[in-house]
C-alpha cells in the first residue's frame, strides 16, 4: 500500500481527467493520460476483420482451466478488483465477520488517480456543512428521465438512501478536513470539500431544462486516502490483500454455484482460490476494443482516457469481471450501455454561449451539460464545434447553469492572487482574464482558441465559411433580441448577443471516454443474475461491473454518482457475501 497520499499540486499535473479534473481543455477526456496499450490477451482478436452481427467475439469463449496452480488458498469471500466498490466490499465482509481475500491486478491500492467526486446523499459530514438535498423522487426521477426510464429505479432509490450512511463510514477515522464551501483554503494534505457549494443565488433546479443537485462531496487531492483508509480498516478486521494476480475464471460446482476462482500472476503461474462466495468489482470494459465494438459499437470511436493501469503496464478496464461471470452463467443487463463522454469545453467550461459547427452553423440548444454536448458534437462535421463568445463574458458567468464543467464565477487577477489554492484547484467553476486568455499548462486549463476585433476575421481565424458565421451570429443576436430562442429553444436568461469586441473563438474537439457504464444483471442484494433473472448462487457483483445504475447516457445530474453508488453497492456487497444473504 502506498505510504504517502499524492499531493494535491502531484495530482493536478499528472492526473487531469474528467470526473476529477474539470477544466480539460476543449478535447474533454481526451489526452488525459499517457495512453496506454488496449491489447491485452483478451483482445487478440481484435486485430481481425470483425463482424459485429455474425461473429461469436473470443470473449465469449471461456478458456481452459489451468492445469496446474503454484498455490492454494481458502476464504470464505473473494473479492476481485480492489477498487471504488472492491476495497469497500473488503472491509464490508471482514467486519461482518468473514475471512476476506481481495487480489487485484495493479500493483497497488486499487485507484484511479483522477477519482474524487461522491455523489452521495444525507452524509452527517453534508449535514454539517448545512447541505440539504432535493427529495428522493425528484432526484431519481430526473435521473431516470435523464437515462430514458432504462435503469433499475429501486437501485437509485437504494443509493439514494444509504449512500450519505457508506460514505461517512469509508471516511470514519481517516486523518482529513472538512472545508466548509467550494473556496475555502485547504490547510491538511488530505481534505473533503464541497462541490459548487454554495449554490448560486437564486439557482433552482426546477426551473432547470437540465438541473443539477447540490450536495457531491469532492474527496482530495484524490480518493486514494479515502480508499487507503478502508484497506487499513479492512486488515485490522483481518482482511489479505493480494495484488499483481489477475482475475482469470470463477470456479462453479456441478449446480452452478460459485465456489471460487483461478488467477494468475504477471509470470504466468496459477493460483486457485477456494471460497463460499466471489465479488467482482472488475469496473468496466471501456478498455478492449471487442468488448466495445461488440456492445458499444457506436462509441468505438472514443479514444479511452481511462489511468488506472495493471502490473503488465496495461489499461485496467478490459471487462474481466463481465467475462468472468458470463463465463459462470450470468448474463449482460440489456442496453443501451452509457459511454461517460462528458466534455468539459473550454476555459468558459460548457457554458451556454453561441456554438457553430465546422459549417458555421448553430446546431444546437447549448444550455445542455458536457455529457450531451459530446453527444451533439458526434453528429457534426469532425465532429467539432465553436464556442463564440463576446468580451462582455465576464458579466455573463452567474446566471449560466451549473454543475459538472460549468464555470460561473470571475476573479480578477488581484483577487485570484489572494485565494492562489482555487486557481490551483479544478472543478470549482472559477475563471481570470489570464487563465481565459492564456490558460495554464501546470493545471490543465487551456485559453481561447483565437480572438478578433470583427466576426469576420474571427470566422477566418477559426476556418470557418465568413458568410455563414457571420449569418449565424446575425440571427442568434436577433433572438437574443426578442429574448425567444425559436430555433433551438434555449433559456432566454442565456441568450447574450454576440456584439461586444474583442470576439472569442473556443474550439471544442471531440469528448474521450473515461468508463462505459453497463454491467452484469444483479438485484438489489447485488447477487449476479442469469438470463433468466435467477440468482447465480455465490456470485456478487458491484461498481462498473454490476448493472442496473446507468444506461443510454452517463447522467451528470448528480456529479459523482458513478462513485458514490460504486462504494454503496460494494459495501452492500460486501455485507451480504459474508451473511450468505
Amino acid at each position: 500500500m502506498a505510504k504517502k497520499p499524492l499531493s494535491r499540486r502531484q495530482f493536478l499535473a499528472g492526473a487531469a481527467c474528467a470526473g476529477a479534473l474539470g477544466a480539460l481543455g476543449t478535447t474533454s477526456l481526451a489526452g488525459c493520460a499517457p495512453q496506454q496499450s488496449k491489447k491485452g490477451a483478451e483482445d487478440q482478436a481484435s486485430e481481425q476483420t470483425y463482424d459485429v452481427m455474425t461473429a461469436k467475439p473470443s470473449f465469449l469463449e471461456k478458456p481452459p482451466v489451468p492445469q496446474s496452480v503454484k498455490e492454494e488458498y481458502d476464504c470464505d469471500v473473494l473479492v476481485i478488483g480492489t477498487g471504488t466498490a472492491g476495497n469497500p466490499a473488503v472491509r464490508a465482509a471482514a467486519e461482518a465477520g468473514a475471512k476476506v481475500i481481495g487480489i487485484d491486478k495493479g500493483t497497488d491500492v486499487g485507484f484511479v488517480p483522477s477519482t474524487q467526486d461522491f455523489g452521495v446523499v444525507g452524509s452527517a459530514l453534508q449535514k454539517q456543512l448545512g447541505i440539504e438535498w432535493a427529495p428522493k423522487n425528484e432526484v431519481v426521477m430526473q435521473l431516470m428521465k435523464d437515462m430514458c426510464y432504462r435503469p433499475n429505479p429501486r437501485l437509485l432509490n437504494m443509493w439514494y438512501e444509504r449512500s450519505g450512511e457508506a460514505f461517512d463510514w469509508a471516511v470514519e477515522g481517516a486523518d482529513f478536513q472538512l472545508l466548509e464551501s467550494s473556496i475555502a483554503e485547504p490547510t491538511q494534505e488530505n481534505f473533503i470539500r464541497p462541490k459548487m457549494f454554495p449554490a448560486l443565488d437564486g439557482y433552482d433546479h426546477r426551473s432547470e431544462y437540465y438541473p443539477y443537485f447540490h450536495g457531491t462531496l469532492m474527496t482530495l487531492p484524490s480518493a486514494q486516502w479515502l480508499l487507503e483508509n478502508c484497506v487499513r480498516k479492512a486488515q485490522e478486521a483481518g482482511a489479505e490483500f493480494k495484488y499483481e494476480l489477475f482475475g482469470e475464471q470463477l470456479i462453479t460446482d456441478d449446480a452452478g454455484a460459485v465456489v471460487g476462482a483461478y488467477a494468475r500472476d504477471k509470470n504466468g503461474d496459477y493460483y486457485r482460490f477456494n471460497c463460499k462466495s466471489v465479488i467482482l468489482c472488475c469496473g468496466d470494459f471501456g478498455g478492449s476494443e471487442e468488448m466495445m465494438r461488440h456492445f458499444v459499437p457506436h462509441a468505438a470511436q472514443f479514444n479511452c482516457s481511462y489511468t488506472r493501469i495493471d502490473c503488465e503496464g496495461n489499461q485496467a478496464n478490459t471487462g474481466d469481471g463481465h467475462r468472468m461471470a458470463m463465463w459462470a452463467g450470468a448474463a449482460m443487463e440489456l442496453g443501451p450501455y452509457a459511454p461517460m463522454t462528458h466534455h468539459m469545453g473550454g476555459p468558459l467550461g460548457v457554458d451556454a454561449f453561441l456554438q457553430l459547427n465546422l459549417e458555421g452553423d448553430r446546431f444546437m440548444n447549448e444550455d445542455i451539460p458536457g455529457q450531451n454536448i459530446a453527444d451533439q458534437l458526434s453528429r457534426q462535421p469532425g465532429g467539432v464545434s465553436w464556442q463564440i463568445i463576446d468580451d462582455n463574458w465576464r458579466d455573463q458567468l452567474e446566471v449560466q447553469g451549473t454543475g459538472h464543467g460549468y464555470v460561473n464565477h470571475y476573479l480578477t487577477d488581484e483577487e485570484a492572487a489572494q485565494m492562489p489554492w482555487v486557481m490551483e484547484s479544478v472543478f470549482l467553476g472559477y475563471v481570470t482574464d489570464d487563465v481565459f486568455l492564456n490558460g495554464d499548462s501546470e493545471f490543465r486549463k487551456t485559453g481561447v482558441t483565437c480572438q478578433a476585433d470583427t466576426i469576420e476575421e474571427l470566422a477566418e481565424k477559426m476556418e470557418l465559411p465568413v458568410d455563414k458565421v457571420k449569418a449565424s451570429v446575425e440571427r442568434y443576436n436577433e433572438l437574443c433580441d426578442k429574448g425567444v430562442d425559436e430555433d433551438f429553444g434555449k433559456d432566454a436568461r442565456r441568450m447574450f448577443p454576440v456584439v461586444k469586441p474583442p470576439f472569442y473563438g473556443v474550439k471544442f474537439d471531440q469528448a474521450g471516454m473515461l468508463v462505459c457504464c453497463g454491467g452484469i444483471k444483479c438485484d438489489l442484494d447485488m447477487h449476479a443474475l442469469n438470463e433468466n433473472d435467477e440468482v447465480v448462487p455465490g456470485l456478487y457483483v458491484a461498481g462498473n461491473t454490476g448493472g442496473g445504475r446507468f444506461l443510454v447516457e452517463y447522467p451528470v445530474t448528480v456529479a459523482g454518482i458513478s462513485l458514490g453508488s460504486a462504494l454503496t453497492f460494494g459495501k452492500l456487497a460486501g455485507e451480504n457475501a459474508a451473511k450468505g444473504v
